[in-house]
């Protein structure tokens, strides 16, 4: 499912950095078949906010923050699947427990 919004009513503020090029896609799997519990899933996003980045900041970014955050997404992952719940409280992630 790809889902997309769009305002054009918000005017342009040099204090602020507005997206205007974006996207994501998203890529699910069953590991057996529909019927039964385990996926894979790939989520690809990108945007264009118009200024370029420090390579020292991409490789932070690709060692550390982005790791952090798929480790959340697991974590969240767990959690949906042994409660049910959708709403998760803001656990530790893995990454820190680890630590």
């Amino acid at each position: 499912a790809v889902v997309s919004t769009q305002s054009g009513h918000y005017g342009r503020d040099p204090t602020f950095c507005r997206v205007l090029k974006y996207g994501s896609k998203l890529v699910i799997r069953a590991d057996k078949d529909l019927y039964q519990k385990g996926m894979s899933y790939c989520l690809t996003y990108y945007d264009d906010f118009g200024m370029p980045i420090p390579n020292q900041v991409k490789d932070r970014l690709a060692t550390t923050k982005i790791p952090e955050f798929l480790d959340k997404v697991h974590d969240a992952a767990v959690y949906l699947g042994s409660t049910g719940k959708l709403y998760v409280p803001y656990p530790q992630s893995s990454a820190s427990k680890r630590n």
